[in-house]
């Protein structure tokens, strides 16, 4: 087998294998992320070695059937040979092998550049001697810790050689931000994190022209910072401490460098919070017995795979390079016309005169397409050949309710509907602020007469207008024992411009309060909304805010 033969083998064979593990990870997302992450480390390193197990399993499989045989012609044809020459020997080079090599060449030398600066960022670094005896204290003996002004959040860094590097002016911090920092970066160190990523990040050079082998090394990466988030709350960090801290440190990220193991990444911030304050979330460490589990799993189902191979049956002696036409196919019906119907209408105010320009929306509840026009100056509106079956009309103009209602369109006939709108509602918030009485109250002044406000209904529909308002009492009792709250009360203002049917929402309120405001509501008069020149009743809510002083 080729060179080029096993990256094409090899190609196959990753597609199968990412395409499987993406799809298994959904059942998985309730797995501890120790667990999640090193099933994405193992699928990594087998994708790695994929191509040498590909050259080297003995191969078995389905062979393709041959191209349609030509028969033998009558005659023998005489065709030239050169006689003791052998066949010539099958290259093994190609512009598809090269083309190859060149991504896989670009790939490794843009993590080669990341690489290098970080060893440059290491070089220049200086000792955090601050933060030494914290690194102990979590067992991170031996590991350098560095700062660095190169260096825009907590890192680790080094396969061979760990070091922790922290930004500049991290000794600043308080104590407690500065453990979970380290303990994350340590925690890093312990996981064997390092090696894991540069695992991904040459099996991401090899496999440089697929998406899935980035998508699963950018997995990977958000699998390695969730369990080392579960790690450290196992050293007993209260997770919404954590939380705190690694939101305070995504908030001062500046960059990020490439390459680099870093705590905190701003593009996975909330999953990692939500994991974090998640109490029932599985934070169970990785096993011995797990990963031999994982790996055996893994084995059972990349060994058979890598077997398989798929190669053309050779063709009889007599094969000729002659195309063969194949016989016309009969024409195939024509595919059938979609079935269609007509859906129109006319919109009408309660009063049934027509309301022109509203926007009317219709939405499939079989295919959930949504087509919106507007009606018409007649208050008109019409869909032509649009899909039967059930929809879903929704009717908007300012001033009235959002009219929804349900319609059915049949095939080749129009669905004539009326939608008829109703006014809508009328809303009023009023505060009052109490001063807490003193040991002599004085008399309370009188209050101000309140301007007249102007109500916006819009639409067809004139506003109505508050002519007189009466602002609630607050009562003395409640306000010696500081009782505050609010009332909100939904009634009808009537064609005579008066509140009728008046109730309260609310009964979670002081009963004192809830009098004081419907003795109020009881005295206000309005001017009523008109529609076409008539009064007409509308609903109306007020909520009356009782406040008193810090």
């Amino acid at each position: 087998m080729t060179w080029t033969d096993v990256v094409v083998q090899s190609a196959w064979r990753a597609t199968v294998i990412l395409t499987a593990a993406f799809a298994a990870s959904w059942p998985l997302k309730t797995a501890p992320a120790a667990w999640r992450h090193f099933l994405w480390a193992a699928l990594l390193a087998a994708l790695l070695v994929l191509p040498a197990i590909v050259r080297v399993t003995p191969k078995w499989g389905l062979e393709t059937a041959p191209a349609p045989a030509v028969a033998p012609p009558a005659q023998p044809v005489a065709v030239p040979t050169a006689v003791g020459r052998p066949a010539p020997a099958e290259r093994g080079w190609s512009p598809l092998l090269a083309g190859w090599l060149l991504g896989c060449a670009l790939a490794a030398a843009w993590f080669l550049a990341g690489r290098v600066r970080i060893w440059r960022m290491v070089r220049r670094a200086r000792e955090a001697d601050y933060a030494r005896s914290l690194l102990d204290a979590a067992g991170g003996q031996g590991v350098r810790v560095l700062e660095s002004e190169r260096a825009h959040t907590p890192m680790a860094l080094g396969v061979r050689r760990p070091v922790v590097m922290l930004p500049s002016g991290a000794g600043a911090w308080p104590v407690e931000r500065l453990r979970a920092a380290l303990l994350h970066e340590w925690m890093h160190v312990q996981r064997h994190d390092l090696p894991a990523q540069a695992m991904a990040q040459a099996a991401c050079c090899l496999y440089w022209f697929h998406p899935l082998a980035w998508m699963a090394a950018r997995q990977l990466r958000r699998e390695r910072e969730q369990a080392c988030d579960d790690a450290v709350l196992g050293r007993g960090m209260a997770a919404h401490d954590y939380a705190e801290h690694l939101v305070e440190l995504v908030r001062t990220l500046r960059g990020r460098q490439c390459g680099a193991v870093t705590m905190a990444e701003p593009s996975d911030l909330e999953a990692r919070v939500r994991a974090l304050l998640d109490g029932g979330r599985d934070r169970r460490p990785l096993t011995r017995l797990v990963a031999l589990a994982m790996v055996a799993a893994l084995a059972a189902v990349l060994l058979p795979l890598a077997a398989v191979t798929l190669h053309a049956r050779p063709a009889p002696p007599w094969h000729t390079a002659e195309t063969i036409s194949a016989p016309a196919a009969a024409p195939s019906a024509q595919a059938p016309t979609p079935v269609t119907g007509t859906l129109a209408g006319t919109v009408e105010d309660p009063t049934g005169a027509r309301v022109p320009r509203c926007e009317v929306r219709a939405m499939n509840l079989d295919s959930s397409q949504v087509v919106t026009t507007r009606a018409g100056e007649a208050g008109l509106f019409r869909f032509d050949a649009i899909p039967v079956g059930r929809y879903s009309l929704e009717v908007r103009q300012a001033g009235f309710k959002v009219l929804k209602m349900q319609v059915r369109v049949e095939a080749n006939q129009p669905a004539d509907v009326t939608a008829r709108l109703t006014v809508g509602e009328v809303s009023e918030v009023l505060t009052v602020t109490g001063a807490r009485p003193s040991p002599a109250p004085a008399p309370a002044p009188a209050a101000a007469p309140l301007p007249r406000q102007r109500i916006r209904v819009g639409g067809n529909v004139q506003p109505a207008k508050i002519v007189a308002k009466v602002g609630p009492v607050y009562p003395e009792d409640l306000k010696a024992k500081g009782v505050a709250g609010t009332v909100t009360l939904r009634g009808v203002i009537t064609k005579e411009g008066y509140l009728d049917h008046l109730e309260v929402v609310n009964t979670d309120v002081d009963p004192g309060l809830a009098t004081a405001a419907m003795d109020a509501a009881r005295h206000w008069l309005y001017q009523p909304s008109l529609l076409n020149g008539e009064p007409v009743a509308v609903l109306t809510s007020i909520e009356f805010r009782f406040e008193l002083p810090q």
